[in-house]
């Protein structure tokens, strides 16, 4: 009879005895960690700081692409403008200014995506994550879930 259970994500289950931890996987893969293997247990709710930073830096790109849009239209139309004629030459030109011009109004686009992208990434830093460790002597397991995951906690705290 198990002292306490914990449903993992993704189907798992962690089930503590007396003298054992058990995690159950999908189908019948089973792991059996008697307690004299165990260096040390831990349990923590952290946040990912690379998270942060890669929202803060999504977000610095969404602002330079959004304020470069408006006067790189301006510049290639001015260069289109400038480099018309009726030369071969002109006609190449203008193509690629228009191109250049298409390009910088989609730019906007390009920044609320990154900018949507950014929110993803600093509410995933928001939640946070809880993470139960077990240490052996040369290696370590780690179970985590999303979000401060009081169960998970103490799940932890009865296998200490």
């Amino acid at each position: 009879m198990p002292l306490a259970e914990f449903e993992l994500r993704g189907g798992g289950r962690l089930r503590l005895y007396s003298n054992r931890l058990v995690h159950e996987g999908r189908g019948a893969l089973v792991e059996i960690m008697p307690y004299a293997h165990l260096a040390s247990v831990r349990v923590a709710y952290e946040r990912d700081r690379r998270k942060l930073q890669w929202a803060i830096g999504l977000l610095i790109a969404a602002f330079v692409l959004s304020a470069l849009s408006g006067p790189m239209q301006g510049w290639f139309t001015m260069l289109a403008k400038w480099g018309s004629g009726d030369s071969a030459h002109s006609e190449v030109l203008a193509a690629v200014f228009n191109a250049l011009i298409a390009f910088a109004r989609f730019l906007p686009r390009i920044a609320l995506v990154l900018g949507l992208i950014a929110i993803g990434f600093s509410v995933f830093f928001a939640i946070g994550r809880t993470t139960f460790t077990l240490h052996f002597a040369a290696t370590q397991r780690a179970f985590g879930t999303l979000g401060r995951n009081r169960r998970l906690i103490e799940f932890a705290e009865r296998a200490k």
